[in-house]
């Protein structure tokens, strides 16, 4: 009898049913697993398609208060690396449940805060079956790895000049497509660099972010024709939203991704 009725108590135990995410790492994630009806509340960084009938709370970095009190949210959660400690801390002050999801350097950084999401909401089952894919299919793009690694240049950013280093997530995915990050011996995570380092560097592949500066990047490196990239009009537009709110499944895609521009 005891044991039915623990049984009976886990059965019913009550995940959260309105949500609020500070972020659309998270919200990637949470849609990956399911969740979906539950998320009640983002911020105006997400996909039109995601903010649609959802209550916007402001930004990553000055969530709005007032906003996330009327939703009245069973859990808000938000992220080490996207949102301020103030802000998180404020929320945590005015009695609502947060989780804090820790930053991601590695792969294995991105499957521990997958599960943790998955716990948070009875989705580990689900959670299992998705890594357990997705680490098969990584396994075999492992095997088609090119031999010779292409030195990559990322451009996060135009004006100014930002690029990334050692400790970053950017970094792993090139290793794993079977390139270099030619930063990956600064150890700062996000760099300001200039023009002139990246010439010595001499990337052979450039790939480019930054919300609405997809022509600016190429117009940018059409004065250096004497970097290898530039000279093989090997300059290449990626997704920010992709590469900046990465899902285990959107790790694997991104690989593929770059496994495609790296062989050209």
């Amino acid at each position: 009898t005891i044991v039915c009725l623990l049984y009976a108590e886990q059965s019913q135990k009550q995940y959260p049913k309105r949500v609020v995410s500070l972020g659309p790492y998270i919200t990637e994630n949470l849609l990956l697993l399911g969740i979906d009806k539950e998320i009640i509340g983002v911020t105006i960084h997400e996909k039109p398609e995601i903010r649609k009938n959802r209550e916007i709370i402001g930004t990553l970095l000055e969530p709005n208060l007032e906003a996330i009190i009327k939703l009245k949210p069973d859990i808000v959660i938000a992220t080490k690396e996207g949102n301020r400690r103030q802000s998180v801390e404020k929320i945590k002050g005015l009695g609502i449940r947060v989780e804090t999801i820790e930053e991601i350097i590695s792969y294995d950084d991105l499957k521990k805060n997958f599960f943790i999401l998955a716990r948070i909401f009875g989705k580990t089952d689900t959670a299992s079956r998705i890594v357990s894919d997705i680490d098969k299919k990584l396994a075999m793009l492992k095997k088609t790895q090119p031999k010779n690694k292409k030195n990559v240049f990322w451009q996060l950013g135009t004006r100014p000049l930002v690029t990334v280093g050692k400790n970053t997530y950017f970094t792993q995915i090139t290793l794993m497509a079977g390139g270099h990050n030619i930063f990956e011996d600064i150890k700062t995570k996000y760099i300001t660099i200039n023009a002139e380092e990246v010439i010595r560097r001499n990337p052979d592949v450039i790939i480019g972010m930054g919300m609405g500066e997809g022509s600016e990047i190429f117009e940018f490196w059409k004065q250096f024709n004497n970097v290898e990239a530039v000279k093989n009009n090997h300059i290449v537009k990626v997704d920010d939203y992709m590469f900046c709110s990465p899902t285990p499944e959107s790790f694997l895609t991104s690989i593929q991704l770059l496994m495609e521009i790296l062989k050209n």
